[in-house]
């Protein structure tokens, strides 16, 4: 008996989700929607009963006569205007709902799921139609599209296989290299630009790290020259940043090379760990619980036409350069060009050594030294950088959490031989 009941008991807790929202939302609009907390769950239950009765012919004039009904209900005058209008998300929700009734005498899990996220829609309307009117601009639509046609078109057209005869280049692997990195960038991009500082220097680090570690650092350098008092704090958040760094580079592992990720993950994972709890400790040793010194982080758009290109193409050129000096001049050659590599981006080195350690044509070994010579190059970099624009004191600060960092990752080098050699 039970079973039989169930999938009605699942529409009713369905009609309930939906028409609850929607009875609460009433007071928030001049119009007053008929269709409440009590319609919605006999919306929901009549959809389970057409469902269980199973006649095609009753289901079409149920299905019928409810959306006229619906969609008599509300439709509305408006006297400024003078024409008629629809109320369209109680309605369209109201059929939804007809649907998730029926969908559950068959398919209760998914009728569920579904309920849950038309809930989180309609409750999180206005929160939408303001980020979608105010809170996004042109240029952020755009770099949507261009995500979005970089996933969902250009992925599926390319080769799948190497087209250089060096067995270097593979199209499909780099383009969903970029994929990955630009959704996580870009994601954390908005964030950062709709709750800006408000959630500490920490958070604002670790967020504009994933978007950009270096813009990161440079503002918060900038912000050390306003807030003198604030030193640890800030070089916290630039910890956060190179932190942020690095787990983007165990994405990059996982998903290249994952025959050799478990390998390489440790020397990327601990100096991030051990940043993290650098950063946490000084938030717990403050005295000053301040977190948010009032500051703008100055990271422009990850994703366009022109950065999308230059990603391609220094991946590319760091994948030749790497190979190419791999076969003339041996484990040296690696270490050279990582090096420089590093200087520019560590996922220019990440990607190129962790697919020829994967593919056999170097030692974990050597991807693992390379990797961490690229890193320690990359934080001389942002020191120099720190230095310039922060100040002595800041520099000083940051060279100390880096060498930490830096140490923890040699240490797991010489400690763990055993896992590459």
């Amino acid at each position: 008996m039970f079973d039989e009941m169930l999938p009605f008991l699942t529409a009713l807790i369905i009609g309930l989700l939906i028409g609850i929202e929607r009875e609460r939302s009433k007071g928030q609009n001049d119009i007053n929607p008929i269709l409440g907390a009590r319609t919605f769950p006999l919306l929901a239950l009549l959809g389970a009963l057409s469902a269980f009765l199973n006649d095609q012919i009753l289901v079409i004039i149920i299905g019928i006569f409810i959306n006229i009904i619906i969609l008599a209900s509300h439709i509305h005058w408006d006297h400024k205007k003078t024409s008629w209008y629809v109320s369209s998300t109680t309605a369209v929700a109201a059929m939804l709902t007809f649907v998730l009734g029926f969908l559950a005498n068959s398919h209760g899990q998914i009728a569920l799921m579904l309920a849950v996220i038309l809930f989180g829609f309609l409750l999180l309307k206005s929160r939408l139609h303001t980020f979608a009117r105010t809170e996004i601009t042109k240029q952020e639509m755009t770099a949507a599209l261009t995500f979005l046609v970089s996933a969902f078109v250009i992925l599926p057209l390319l080769p799948r296989d190497f087209i250089d005869p060096w067995q270097l280049i593979h199209p499909t692997r780099i383009w969903v290299l970029f994929v990955i990195i630009a959704g996580v960038e870009f994601s954390s991009y908005i964030a950062l630009r709709t709750f800006g500082a408000r959630w500490g220097v920490l958070t604002t680090g670790l967020l504009g790290g994933f978007a950009s570690a270096t813009a990161t650092t440079l503002s918060l350098a900038q912000l050390s020259k306003q807030k003198t008092q604030k030193i640890l704090l800030i070089s916290s958040g630039i910890i956060l940043a190179e932190v942020s760094s690095l787990l983007i580079q165990i994405i990059v592992l996982s998903i290249i090379a994952p025959n050799v990720s478990i390998q390489l993950f440790l020397f990327l994972a601990v100096p991030a760990l051990v940043g993290t709890v650098c950063a946490v400790t000084i938030l717990f040793t403050r005295t000053d619980k301040n977190l948010s010194p009032e500051f703008s982080l100055q990271i422009k758009n990850p994703i366009s036409l022109k950065s999308t290109a230059i990603f391609a193409s220094l991946i590319s050129i760091g994948l030749i350069l790497i190979a190419l000096a791999t076969r003339w001049f041996g484990d040296l050659g690696v270490y050279i060009t990582s090096a420089i590599g590093g200087a520019v981006s560590l996922r220019v080195v990440t990607f190129p050594v962790s697919e020829l350690a994967s593919s056999g044509e170097i030692l974990i070994s050597v991807a693992a030294l390379s990797i961490l010579l690229a890193m320690a190059i990359n934080m001389l970099v942002k020191l120099g950088i720190i230095y310039k624009v922060g100040g002595l004191h800041l520099f000083i600060s940051c060279t100390v959490f880096f060498f930490i960092m830096l140490a923890s990752g040699i240490f797991v080098y010489f400690l763990n031989p055993w896992l590459f050699f």
